[in-house]
């Protein structure tokens, strides 16, 4: 019972900061939209996956070990989060070296954007921070304590926010253009106060690290399962990267001019996939809360609690995915336009619709494995996953444009929830049945955005608040019709937990 209210009371917590940072993050693009343009957007989103190869090369590996093992060695917390961190920063301070000296180099030949370099430098100055607020985390939620990283997150997204607001008032002010460099700062900006937060608050004690040989056997420990995990993220980085750099490539070969490639880059994925992402703050908080959950309960040798911990992620992850296919199904074109005033970013969203329920399905599914110990068959996943949408991209782009971006995604997102699924399949003992999984919530789906239009046509009154209220009234109203009907056909059991 205590495991299970550390873990209800973990993923609230963690989703509370996670929502809150995605509704302050969703109009931070949108201001940043307006400010840099889609071009400028496009520009931006360019050197994400640059800092994904930095941090799987020297923080995500590391972060999900010391999570993996304070969590099933309690005792040993503090000794595996300081190794961690040394050698976490080491591994940081070089790359970030490496990144400040080839900017240049890797913003032409791999970005093929020389505007790219100034961003690389600021972003190379990150680096070492993210690993410091990783390793902490990583701590943190081992131990299943999510305070502390909840207002983290908080403090890095309204630092990033305010700094670049900031920024932006002072260079209009002064009549300078506003550039991608100012969203850079604003990164920088986050990882430095996130860290500082968690340098002020989190306590983890004495490490008994003494002597040295005690020191390199937690080293050894870690790294046993964080090498594995980061050639594998770093594998998949560098695909996610050569995806990025291949994109606006390859839409460029489809007959457009270079500016008109990272608009359209940037609007798919500065502006519609914020809103894919918005609700994958609930998801991710379970996910986060999974790999510790799933490691104690495998020390323990609870087959029964492992098996009914993934049916219910299963469950879970179907009710949100399912529900959010349906608005962006629905409502998706009226979003884009309304809140980015641009109608490709709303029927961008529509098409992307149908991986709701995939796309937020995968993410617990791999904090499952991964709490198992099956790092490698996630890293087989994920792999899967990436080179069919860089074939996508290399074969259908050039010839349908920004749709073979799309296909690529929606194949990819399938495949990747299959796969998934059949590896759990194995640790589960059946007790919920297709129609709790999939059935009642595309029937509540149905049942809810009916009663939402008939609730329109009787009640004319719901129509005068204009366009924006009406939208948001009506996405209001169904997701209480449909979570009302789910919880009558039995969603509370995912509650015990």
């Amino acid at each position: 019972m205590k495991s299970s209210t550390q873990f209800v009371k973990g993923t609230l917590i963690l989703a509370f900061a996670n929502l809150l940072c995605r509704f302050l993050g969703f109009f931070y693009k949108i201001f940043l939209a307006q400010a840099l343009g889609a071009e400028g957007m496009g520009i931006y989103q360019l050197i994400f996956p640059v800092f994904s190869v930095c941090h799987a090369l020297t923080a995500s590996g590391i972060e999900t070990a010391i999570s993996r093992f304070t969590a099933s060695r309690k005792e040993d917390g503090a000794s595996f989060l300081y190794a961690g961190v040394s050698i976490s920063l080491a591994a940081s301070f070089l790359t970030g070296a490496v990144l400040w000296l080839g900017a240049a180099s890797i913003s032409v030949r791999l970005l093929h954007e020389p505007r790219c370099e100034v961003l690389l430098q600021i972003l190379a100055a990150a680096i070492p921070l993210a690993a410091f607020h990783g390793c902490f985390s990583g701590y943190c939620l081992g131990r299943k304590q999510t305070a502390v990283p909840a207002a983290a997150q908080f403090l890095e997204q309204a630092a990033r926010i305010g700094t670049v607001w900031l920024l932006c008032g002072i260079y209009v002010y002064q009549g300078k253009e506003i550039t991608p460099s100012l969203a850079v700062f604003g990164l920088l900006a986050g990882e430095a106060a996130s860290s500082l937060l968690m340098l002020s608050f989190v306590s983890p004690g004495r490490p008994d690290l003494h002597p040295v040989s005690k020191y390199l056997k937690k080293c050894r420990t870690l790294l046993s399962m964080a090498l594995p995990l980061t050639g594998n993220r770093l594998t998949l980085a560098l695909l996610q990267s050569l995806e990025a750099a291949l994109i606006p490539l390859c839409l460029r070969k489809s007959g457009l001019s270079t500016a008109d490639a990272l608009s359209l880059y940037g609007i798919l994925t500065g502006m519609s996939m914020s809103f894919l992402m918005f609700p994958n703050a609930l998801t991710a908080s379970v996910s986060s809360m999974l790999l510790p959950a799933v490691s104690e309960e495998q020390a323990r040798g609870d087959q029964r609690r492992i098996s009914l911990t993934i049916e219910y992620t299963l469950q879970f992850g179907l009710t949100i995915g399912i529900f959010c296919m349906g608005i962006f199904l629905r409502y998706g074109q009226q979003l884009g336009e309304l809140f980015f005033q641009e109608p490709l970013a709303g029927r961008f969203l529509v098409t992307l619709a149908w991986i709701c329920p995939f796309l937020y399905l995968t993410g617990n599914l791999n904090s499952i494995l991964h709490g198992l110990g099956e790092t490698g068959i996630t890293f087989f996943n994920q792999l899967t996953g990436s080179g069919i949408r860089i074939l996508f991209v290399v074969f259908l782009v050039p010839a349908l444009g920004i749709q073979g971006v799309l296909l690529g995604i929606l194949a990819s997102q399938l495949i990747l929830s299959i796969l998934g699924i059949l590896a759990v399949s194995r640790h589960v003992t059946p007790s919920i049945g297709l129609d709790s999984l999939v059935l009642k919530p595309l029937g509540a789906l149905i049942l809810s955005l009916g009663g939402v239009e008939l609730m329109k046509h009787l009640c004319p009154i719901l129509r005068l608040g204009g366009e924006l209220f009406t939208l948001v009234l009506s996405i209001c109203l169904m997701a209480a019709v449909y979570f009302l009907l789910m919880i009558l056909a039995g969603i509370r059991k995912i509650f015990r937990l």
